[in-house]
């Protein structure tokens, strides 16, 4: 596994590699995995899940993820910092964020390389998006839709919770996210794990957490969130119907970003389309708690698709 910030789009971005690293030659490997995270974006809470995922494709294919652009904050005395989010709005929105992910699959993946594509959550929103560049679209071999939101999020259950809770409570007591910021290590480290206690949150993504926490990432993994709620209303048939070859859908039946219905009415409204519903009760923030079961499914419908692996 390698890892490093990479500065794209002007801002530094955290990007994992397992088999082949982004700005190594690349030139002779047919295929790579791509993952694009959720929000937030932050490529830690993705490592069980995509190292797994390496193992069970027999280190065959490169897996590769990139993190939203300023979901992490790089170390002081690096040479280039986050932008912070006033007057760089265009940065990290939903367009700034399809646009940072266009750059880099430009950038650094070659046009003879096919990319098995995996989008969690609006990470499957921007995947369809990336379609509609055909360069990139060239490049892709498969799409993997893991819990997508790609319709309806204000009006799903945690949608509702978000606008009418989340963001009033952000609101009101947000002041005190820089304060805990200012608390020693120790002391924001038992915070977290006191937390992953009441919830019952493994304690491999505690660094993860610790990062999440900072008060300039947790603003625009907010302002993020209420851009999808706006934009991420209507399901575009269209970009479904023109780019349906490509695209795997996986649905939970527990999830309240996605309910069952929007699963049912797609496969109503697109009786040929690939889309499949969970059996195994997993959450939709899947890398949390269902890291490994979710590698051996995406491992599987890569298999499906890969020229490598048949």
């Amino acid at each position: 596994m390698e890892e490093n910030f990479v500065n794209i789009s002007g801002t530094p971005t955290h990007v994992i590699t397992w088999g082949r690293w982004i700005e190594d030659a690349i030139e002779d490997v047919p295929e790579i995995v791509l993952c694009i995270p959720g929000n937030p974006g932050l490529v830690g809470f993705y490592t069980e899940f995509l190292s797994s995922l390496y193992e069970k494709l027999e280190k065959k294919i490169p897996v590769w993820i990139i993190g939203h652009s300023g979901h992490e904050e790089v170390v002081e005395n690096s040479k280039i910092q986050v932008p912070c989010l006033r007057g760089n709005e265009k940065l990290f929105d939903l367009d700034g964020q399809l646009q940072h992910k266009k750059e880099f699959i430009q950038r650094f993946v070659p046009a003879n390389t096919k990319i098995h594509l995996i989008g969690h959550s609006i990470g499957a929103w921007m995947v369809i998006q990336l379609l509609e560049e055909q360069t990139i679209r060239d490049r892709v071999k498969k799409c993997y839709l893991l819990f997508p939101t790609l319709e309806r999020m204000l009006d799903s259950p945690n949608g509702w919770n978000f606008t009418k809770i989340g963001v009033p409570l952000y609101t009101t007591v947000g002041f005190l996210i820089p304060l805990f910021n200012r608390l020693p290590k120790a002391l924001q480290i038992f915070g977290i794990q006191l937390y992953f206690w009441l919830l019952n949150i493994p304690k491999t993504v505690l660094n993860t957490a610790l990062e999440y926490s900072k008060a300039p990432v947790m603003e625009k993994v907010i302002f993020l969130a209420k851009d999808e709620m706006a934009r991420v209303c209507n399901l575009d048939s269209k970009l479904i119907e023109k780019h349906m070859p490509l695209l795997k859908l996986y649905y939970g039946t527990t999830d309240g970003w996605v309910p069952v219905e929007y699963y049912n009415q797609l496969c109503s409204r697109f009786p040929e389309i690939d889309a499949e519903l969970d059996k195994q009760c997993i959450d939709h923030a899947f890398v949390l708690r269902y890291s490994g079961s979710m590698s051996h499914i995406v491992s599987k419908m890569i298999e499906n698709h890969s020229d490598l692996l048949n």
